[in-house]
C-alpha cells in the first residue's frame, strides 16, 4: 500500500508534473541520463535507434507518471503499479542526479544541507522501500 502525508504527496505531484513537462519539451540537458547512447561510436545508427524508440519510451514514461499520480493519495500496487512507481521515481532521481552532477553512486560529496540533495536522498529511499516491498512477490514468482 502506498500512502504519503499530504505535504509529501503534494510535493511528489509537483515534481512529476515538472518531469512530464521536461520530457515533453525534451530540451533540458538534465534528461541526458534517460537517453544514454546505444551506439556512441556510430552516429547514423544512433539517430536511427532514437527515431525508432524515443516515442515509445516517452509514451511509456508518461503513462507511468499517470499511474503514479493516480495513486499518490493512497493505493494498493499491483505488478504494473510497482513498475510504474519504480520507473517514475527513478526518472526523477536520475534527472535530479544530473542537475546535482552526481557521479555514479558516490553521493557522499553532496551538500546535505541543500533541498535538492534532500529530495535526491528521499527519492532513493522511496525506491528502496518499493524494492523491499516488492521482493516477497518477486521471490514467490521467481
Amino acid at each position: 500500500m502506498v500512502s504519503f502525508p499530504k505535504e509529501e504527496a503534494e510535493a511528489l505531484r509537483e515534481f512529476l508534473a515538472q518531469l512530464r513537462e521536461m520530457m515533453i519539451d525534451d530540451s533540458d540537458p538534465a534528461l541526458r541520463p534517460l537517453k544514454p547512447p546505444a551506439r556512441p561510436d556510430d552516429e547514423a545508427s544512433e539517430i536511427e535507434y532514437r527515431e525508432m524508440i524515443d516515442d515509445d519510451l516517452l509514451k511509456g514514461r508518461l503513462e507511468a507518471i499517470e499511474i503514479v499520480e493516480s495513486g499518490i493519495d493512497g493505493t494498493k500496487l499491483d505488478e504494473e503499479g510497482v513498475a510504474a512507481w519504480m520507473q517514475s521515481l527513478n526518472c526523477l532521481r536520475l534527472v535530479l542526479g544530473e542537475r546535482l552532477e552526481v557521479e555514479g553512486i558516490d553521493t557522499e560529496t553532496l551538500d546535505d544541507s541543500t533541498p535538492l540533495v534532500g529530495l535526491y536522498h528521499w527519492l532513493a529511499w522511496l525506491l528502496e522501500q518499493l524494492v523491499d516491498a516488492a521482493m516477497p512477490a518477486l521471490d514467490a514468482n521467481g
